[in-house]
């Protein structure tokens, strides 16, 4: 069997909230359990199954008791555990759908993201060896790679990054340079990502390196190695100007309109106008090192969520890779990007100008492409005509980028004019004036865009208000135009986030409070800038609206979060007060609303608290039947198990499991029954001890 195994545990990620906690306000006992006393808690939990006469709960308690026994940082018996554990996967056969597989695989990826994070090299390796197939040590390789990020020394790290095999058939994964520099930004070490990428001066890496420096801000370094590439006759030779290009696209995020100007004039000069046809493409798409603003925070709040971890696999697919921007579109919106003005729109008109004649050159007829694309219809005839429609595509979207640089729109403006392009436009490009020349139409312009989209206008107008920090005008717009009362608020906080990553603070401020004032609905990532911006009590009204929403189905909703962050910001309501913030609840949902709470005290480490509510449960749920009552009570002492667990009292959480049956390892709901993966038992008690660092001397 094959394992997928997270890179550093999710939950071991820090929370971007100034002055709060990473892992809550847990109390620790004034004893704790011992590492030598978990050792024999997990030593008489196998006895026990040894003794077990039904044979599944018996398969199910080794599983978990030896999945314990390798989440310790102990080597008592973890060559055992590790056979055994094997021998029982292997005995599983290939059967598609096993709760018992489940446990295995999930708890394995714990196993190895602990020992990761402890630098446990020889239980990294058993793991790799025993369950992966893994017998080069890549598991200790990756390890040491993270060890070397720790430290942050760029001497050894280079050397590191030297000592991969370097050339086109570098494999995915750590000895990849590009992946490895990226890595290293995830990280937040884009200081050493910087140093090492310098020093990585092997011309065969120009065009892996020469973009990340780009968007590291190793300006000079970037441009010495476009310079070196394109006087290269191999197949790397485009990498130069893709370099600089991706330099004009740092800069014009950075505002600098001169650097921009530079830097479009040299490519043009370098790269022949034939040679700029639409296939020649390069990414403007932000990376990982020139993106700050953390993009998976929702997921590293709900990851706290017991539920959601028995819920959900907590791995994620790669996502994939747009195909990049034409040549010369990349460079127009990089100039109307720096902020536009009649200078930028006299060079962008140069750029359609090479444009044109790199189609005469090509033998493209660019009127026929128009009329092509006005008459395509159906995906065959787009697909035989696909070539020939990219050149009318490509010359369209540089229009578009006259017009953010402050060009007149007139009717063909007005036709390719669209929502979709406006808001990726000003995602990529924070300093642009685009807002501000949306809001500046003058009679004619808008004339010109309501003949070919009546409905446009409006939502238009409406996203630049907001960005633009005018409230009462936004308001107004909305009761006034149908159109941009249908305009979907959320897609304005991406753009906001944009102005956070470029530095652009105080406009974010107004932006966002704009959007607040418009869209007041609950909003995680809207809540997650109020955070960032230090906006704490705004941030806490949205959160106990979060809290007095809806119930899940079966599942997180905002209630965890919400409770969960609360908490973290020094909020401490108690669980009558936060059960009864939804009025009109019937005892059902109630009951929902009382497990995702619990669920958010368990991350706090409050099990007076969840004791207290399981003693006497909230009147909102009085109404339920003896049989909904008992799963109730039995989920709310499964989450007390683990609230203890991650206290320190791993003994008194797992006295607390120890004698459940194998569907009471599952959280119960009221009206439903039992219904998660495998959560309330002795491996994830253990590991969640583990993870909390009680198992330190």
């Amino acid at each position: 069997m094959k394992s997928r195994f997270w890179i550093k545990s999710a939950l071991a990620v820090a929370l971007a909230i100034p002055g709060a906690s990473s892992v809550g306000h847990a109390q620790v006992p004034a004893e704790r359990t011992t590492l030598g006393r978990a050792i024999e808690l997990v030593d008489a939990h196998l006895d026990k199954a040894r003794h077990e006469s039904n044979a599944d709960l018996k398969r199910r308690q080794q599983i978990e008791g030896y999945l314990a026994l390798l989440s310790l940082p102990s080597n008592h018996r973890q060559y055992e555990a590790a056979d055994r554990l094997r021998a029982i996967d292997e005995a599983l056969g290939d059967k598609p759908v096993s709760g018992d597989r489940e446990v295995i695989e999930g708890g394995l990826n714990v196993v190895k993201s602990q020992a990761e994070e402890r630098d446990d090299l020889q239980r990294i390796f058993l793991v790799d060896r025993q369950y992966s197939g893994l017998s080069s040590g890549e598991g200790v390789n990756q390890q040491y790679f993270w060890q070397l990020m720790r430290a942050n020394d760029p001497d050894a790290m280079t050397w590191y990054f030297q000592s991969m095999q370097p050339g086109v058939v570098e494999t995915a994964g750590i000895v990849n340079r590009g992946l490895g520099i990226s890595l290293l930004c995830q990280h937040g070490y884009r200081s050493l990502a910087r140093q090492v990428a310098i020093r990585l001066t092997e011309p065969e890496l120009d065009h892996t390196i020469g973009p990340r420096l780009a968007d590291l801000g190793a300006t000079t370094e970037a441009e010495q190695r476009a310079n070196r590439t394109m006087t290269q006759t191999t197949r790397r030779a485009p990498a130069g100007p893709e370099i600089l290009i991706r330099l004009a696209v740092a800069a014009s995020r950075r505002g600098d309109g001169a650097e921009v100007e530079r830097l479009a004039r040299k490519v043009i000069e370098a790269v022949e106008p034939r040679q700029f046809s639409p296939e020649r493409r390069v990414s403007t798409d932000y990376g990982d090192c020139d993106w700050t603003v953390g993009r998976d925070f929702a997921r590293r709040w709900q990851e706290r969520s017991i539920y959601w971890q028995s819920a959900f696999k907590l791995t994620a697919e790669p996502s994939g890779t747009t195909p990049g921007r034409p040549y010369l579109v990349a460079l127009a919106e990089s100039v109307a990007g720096a902020g536009g003005g009649d200078r930028s729109v006299e060079l962008i008109d140069q750029l359609i100008a090479i444009f044109d004649k790199s189609a005469r050159e090509n033998g493209i007829d660019l009127t026929n492409a128009a009329i092509l694309a006005a008459d395509t219809e159906g995906d065959a005839a787009r697909r035989g005509n696909a070539p020939v429609l990219a050149w009318h595509w490509t010359r369209q979207s540089l229009i578009l980028a006259r017009v953010a640089a402050g060009g007149a729109i007139d009717e063909v403006p007005a036709k390719a004019l669209g929502l979709d392009w406006a808001i990726g436009f000003l995602a990529s490009y924070p300093h642009s004036g685009l807002a501000r020349r949306i809001g500046d139409l003058s009679e004619a312009e808008r004339q010109s865009v309501e003949r070919m989209n009546p409905r446009l206008l409006g939502r238009l107008q409406l996203m630049a208000l907001v960005l633009e920090g005018k409230t009462a005008d936004a308001q107004a717009l909305i009761e006034s135009d149908p159109a941009a009362v249908e305009f979907d608020g959320s897609r304005i906080v991406p753009l906001i986030e944009a102005q956070e990553n470029a530095g652009l603070r105080p406009r974010a401020i107004a932006s966002l409070d704009a959007y607040l004032g418009v869209f007041p609905a609950k909003d995680l990532a809207a809540l997650r800038l109020l955070l960032m911006q230090g906006q704490t009590d705004r941030a806490k009204s949205m959160l106990r609206a979060f809290v007095a929403g809806g119930a899940g189905a079966f599942g997180v909703s905002d209630i965890f979060v919400g409770v969960m962050l609360l908490r973290e910001l020094g909020d401490d309501m108690d669980v009558p007060t936060l059960v009864g913030l939804r009025k009109g609840a019937d005892a059902l949902e109630a009951s929902r609303r009382l497990v995702e709470i619990v669920d958010a005290l368990a991350w706090d480490g409050k099990s007076t608290e969840i004791e207290a509510a399981t003693r006497q449960l909230p009147r909102e749920v009085a109404q339920l039947s003896a049989k909904d009552t008992a799963c109730l009570r039995d989920t709310l002492q499964g989450l007390l198990s683990v609230s203890l667990a991650r206290r320190g009292a791993l003994e008194e959480g797992i006295r607390l499991v120890a004698d459940r049956k194998l569907e009471q390892r599952q959280l119960c709901w009221a009206g439903r029954g039992y219904d998660s993966k495998p959560i309330f038992d002795v491996r994830f008690l253990v590991q969640e001890w583990v993870r909390r660092g009680h198992a330190a001397p």
